[in-house]
């Protein structure tokens, strides 16, 4: 019955949102995930905050499954997309969907697996940080018939992530990826594919409908911390979280990186390309970025920046930075003209299980003049990160001038295996003071 149901529910926002009306000039139509509809942060953040900066467009979220929203928007059903599964998101960049050389990497979150308060399948005291090992007391406690797994089934990006881990237990596996009955694409009677989107699957995990009982389920952290706090779920717990670097999949593979596309032109000739670019200047600005931390609140927040690198100098002015931030300290105020000077330091990608910054450029800057357009700057010095993504930037003072340093805009290798992420980091400035060269 739960099957039908929600195989019933995707066609119909699936047919709502291909069968929608033509889109006025100012709207702005995005197909999303569900996780950052479900966690709240869309109506709570995204859309007044967009609204207020662009008030000359009109934010339109459509909220379905990663695959679902992929397939929209190659339909021609969207200006701007958001997803969270790399590995299906490459596609749709290398066949020329991205208007942009990649997607922007703007946010991540995490998953939990999530149980009933029993916990039959005796998951939390076995395995509170390997997920394979979780999957596979489930799998188990399911065999036994005292345990049920709710799978959203539906092509999502939770649902991808999910498969990927079934792939790392000794479950055996269908042709789809999921737990097999020893047919090509049968499942056993204990793994229910719900067809939902991301709270509905876990309400419905809560409910617990099938034989047997003892529903578990995988979902993200802002999504379940949501539907605790508001009082819909009070009969479950997160049972498995961050799991162990020594565990199968390593530190990453219950971490969620969201990615934002504007959609190209050039495939899609009604996209509203200014609206989806004022969209993900949006998401990537330092003003949301900070907001992020503290969502929906400073001790439990759901979402994680990473819009931007990290740059942790060896001097004055450490910790995390974001466009615009300084440094005091990390230059003398004043200096000798001809004296060598030095600023060194890291940089790093924020999100968990990223590959280290090596070989990235990384440049030191002077204000040399004002223009219409903003201060015009001069390039003082230049290098490249070496390993871990360590730097050590010198040159010599001869003019006085407030100086910077600043780190282009960073691209993913998206033939990488796994691929962790698939968006670009964006440029990443760090204010240095203003150095005065007596001569």
């Amino acid at each position: 019955m739960s099957r039908k149901l929600g195989s019933a529910f995707a066609v119909m926002l699936a047919a709502g949102a291909i069968g929608s009306a033509p889109a006025s000039a100012s709207d702005v139509i995005v197909q999303g995930t569900t996780d950052i509809r479900d966690a709240g942060l869309l109506n709570d953040v995204i859309v007044p905050g967009f609204q207020a900066k662009y008030p000359q467009y009109t934010l339109k979220y459509i909220a379905v499954g990663t695959g679902q929203a992929i397939t929209n928007a190659e339909a021609g059903q969207g200006d701007a997309l958001v997803t969270h599964a790399p590995t299906s998101e490459k596609p749709f960049v290398f066949n020329g969907f991205s208007y942009e050389k990649t997607g922007r990497a703007v946010f991540y979150s995490d998953y939990v697996i999530i149980g009933p308060s029993d916990d039959p399948a005796g998951v939390f005291a076995s395995a509170p940080h390997d997920a394979a090992s979780a999957f596979e007391r489930i799998a188990a406690a399911g065999e036994a018939g005292n345990a049920n797994f709710v799978s959203r089934g539906d092509n999502s990006g939770t649902n991808t992530q999910e498969k990927i881990i079934w792939g790392l237990t000794n479950v055996p596996l269908n042709s789809s990826h999921e737990p097999g009955d020893g047919t090509a694409t049968g499942n056993p009677a204990w793994y229910q594919k719900a067809g939902l989107g991301q709270a509905a699957t876990v309400q419905l995990a809560a409910q617990c409908p099938f034989a047997g009982g003892g529903c578990y389920d995988m979902t993200d952290r802002g999504t379940f911390n949501r539907l605790v706090a508001n009082g819909t779920i009070t009969n479950m717990k997160v049972v498995t979280e961050k799991n162990d670097a020594a565990a199968r999949g390593g530190l990453n593979l219950l971490t969620n990186p969201f990615t934002a596309y504007a959609v190209n032109p050039a495939k899609i000739p009604s996209v509203n390309l200014a609206g989806a670019r004022a969209f993900l200047s949006y998401l990537t600005s330092k003003g949301f970025q900070k907001i992020l931390d503290g969502y929906p609140s400073t001790a439990n927040p759901a979402f994680f920046p990473d819009a931007h690198p990290e740059i942790t100098l060896n001097k004055k002015g450490k910790g995390r930075t974001s466009g615009g931030a300084s440094a005091a300290g990390a230059l003398p105020k004043s200096v000798v003209g001809g004296q060598q000077l030095k600023v060194s330091g890291q940089l790093r990608n924020l999100l968990p299980g990223s590959p280290r910054l090596n070989k990235k450029q990384i440049v030191i800057e002077r204000a040399v003049k004002r223009h219409k357009k903003g201060t015009v700057f001069k390039r003082v010095a230049k290098t490249r990160t070496k390993k871990g993504g360590k730097f050590t930037l010198s040159f010599r003072a001869i003019h006085s001038g407030k100086l910077r340093l600043r780190v282009p805009k960073i691209y993913p290798n998206l033939n990488v295996n796994p691929l962790i992420a698939a968006g670009s980091m964006e440029e990443q400035i760090l204010g240095l003071g203003t150095l005065r060269v007596r001569q």
